[in-house]
């Protein structure tokens, strides 16, 4: 098992990361700008739009919501998977340029200007190559067999569940993305949709203005719709966010379980962005949530987070489904996530609970994910004993 880096918030990882690889990329290009002031002014400006660019044109969006603000916000965004890679390729071709001869084979063989260019239009490859992926939704296949034994007239026997986590819907693009996720979690003809947080990833007057809520109230299964809150919706403000998700068909569960139908309970937990950026109070203890209900229900819970998966076990749960990590959504990035969280990816077991953490149907940022495809899974729920299927969990 992967050792977990303690302590480390990976907002502040990424933000920290991001902003040293811009420093270093931006330094190493002043190197190959023609000593003359328009160009290196030219470049200054560039460089600086680059990096400051994605934060300047989220608040524009936010302020102004408009078609041309959130091309801004598209545009902009490609900087964060690109300076990753011109940082990877840089530095794969320093260390090449450390074997013997290597220097002056590349002054015998290329043109100053090769290098740059070639490595600019590797990145421009692999952006488009990411685009595909993240545009592209796999359905996950699981069966889980639950230890639970309620009475078998109280349970629907084959329980089909559609989970999908970190849609991240925004702006004119968002309406776009919501409609291919809607589209893939309605053929997998659920009886009931769990969705883990970080649907939107801006204020109500920026959705509205999409007009993604027949988007949303298109997602209906015969048990309903559930989601909890991700740090995004507190980003962009998480009580307009609500009532934006409610008001097209949306059951949030902000710390509250509720029983469905006779058949389940369902718990929902609230993201721990709420002690930052909330009422300041930490989120309530998963058992309390449960006191005043049916103990010999199924319970499925809802926490965006991964990282309270010993207390969804302690407590009893049959399934726990999770988002928030992306599987780092650019590779090697999910190295780094891997070790900062029990489960950052996929399926695992623990007692009676199965744990579900998946990469996410949409993006953060830039619409790109390198070395993985979005997703979705669909989750088929059996009372029997035993766990996964071995065929799903060769896929996984």
């Amino acid at each position: 098992m992967a050792r977990r880096i303690p302590g480390i918030s990976l907002s502040a990882l990424l933000i920290g990361g991001y902003l040293a690889l811009g420093l270093y990329v931006v330094l190493r290009g002043w190197a190959v700008v023609p000593p003359s002031p328009f160009p290196r002014i030219g470049y200054l400006c560039l460089a600086a739009a680059c990096v400051f660019g994605y934060p300047a044109a989220r608040r524009w969006q936010e302020r102004n919501p408009s078609p041309v603000a959130d091309w801004a916000v598209l545009l902009s965004s490609l900087w964060i998977p690109s300076v990753l890679y011109l940082f990877l390729g840089i530095s794969a071709w320093d260390l090449l340029q450390l074997l013997p001869g290597a220097a002056k084979l590349e002054e015998s063989l290329l043109p100053p200007w090769a290098p740059p260019v070639g490595l600019i239009a590797l990145v421009v490859l692999l952006l488009l190559r990411g685009t595909v992926n993240a545009r592209r939704i796999l359905v996950q296949e699981l069966d889980l067999f639950l230890d639970s034994s309620p009475p078998p007239s109280s349970f629907l026997p084959g329980l089909t569940i559609a989970v999908a986590a970190d849609l991240h819907i925004t702006g004119t693009f968002g309406a776009r993305r919501l409609a291919r996720i809607a589209k893939a979690i309605r053929s997998t003809s659920p009886d009931l949709v769990l969705l883990s947080g970080d649907l939107v990833d801006a204020s109500a007057p920026v959705l509205e203005k999409a007009g993604v809520g027949p988007l949303f109230r298109s997602l209906s299964a015969p048990l309903g719709v559930f989601a909890c809150l991700g740090n995004h919706e507190y980003y962009s403000g998480a009580d307009g966010a609500v009532a934006f998700l409610g008001e097209n068909g949306i059951t949030v569960l902000r710390d509250r379980c509720v029983e469905v139908g006779g058949v389940l309970r369902i718990a929902g937990r609230d993201d721990r962005a709420k002690m930052v950026l909330g009422d300041g109070r930490p989120r309530e203890p998963l058992r309390r949530l449960l006191e005043k209900s049916n103990p010999r229900l199924p319970l499925l819970v809802l926490d965006h987070r991964p990282s309270a998966l010993d207390e969804a076990a302690d407590c009893g749960a049959d399934l726990l489904v999770c988002g928030h990590t992306h599987n780092g959504q650019f590779w090697p990035i999910n190295h780094i996530v891997s070790r900062l969280y029990p489960l950052a990816y996929g399926y695992a077991r623990r007692g009676k609970t199965h744990i579900v953490v998946t990469r996410g149907a949409g993006t953060w940022g830039p619409p790109i994910r390198i070395g993985q495809c979005s997703e979705i899974f669909r989750i088929t729920l059996h009372l029997a004993s035993g766990s996964i299927s071995p065929a799903a969990e060769e896929r996984l």
